[in-house]
């Protein structure tokens, strides 16, 4: 696989599903949510779901490292995968406890998929052999 032609639109969609998620969490939080099929929380408790989004915008924005440095593609695949994974767990956890509704397991799904590909990525022999 050339790992070039993967790692950029990778970084694009993936990036760009978080930061619009993100940006929409923010701004109407429970819509989102309604969409989603999730009961969004009180209106004082939506506050936090923003809070949220503001994260989720964070990890899409940081893809565009990529775009800037493509020495720094490990370092944010690494990163971001690291940050997905404990999401992905701590929902999980909360859906095993009953505090979230089993749809959250979407978003564990999701972050666990995109984090176990980017680990796979980084530690093929195709990435070691082109970023040398």
């Amino acid at each position: 696989m050339n790992i070039r032609k993967f790692v950029v639109p990778w970084s694009i969609a993936v990036g760009a599903m978080d930061a619009v998620t993100g940006l929409l969490l923010v701004m109407v939080p429970a819509l989102i949510l309604q969409l989603l099929g999730i009961a969004p929380p009180s209106g004082e408790a939506l506050v936090f779901v923003s809070w949220i989004g503001v994260f989720v915008t964070g990890v899409g924005l940081s893809y565009a490292m990529v775009l800037v440095d493509r020495r720094s593609a490990k370092t944010v695949w690494m990163i971001t995968a690291m940050l997905r994974g404990l999401v992905a767990a701590y929902v999980a956890w909360r859906i095993a406890d009953g505090s979230l509704v089993p749809v959250w397991a979407m978003v564990a799904l999701t972050d666990s998929v995109v984090a176990m590909v980017q680990i796979a990525v980084v530690r093929s022999s195709g990435w070691k052999e082109e970023h040398r």
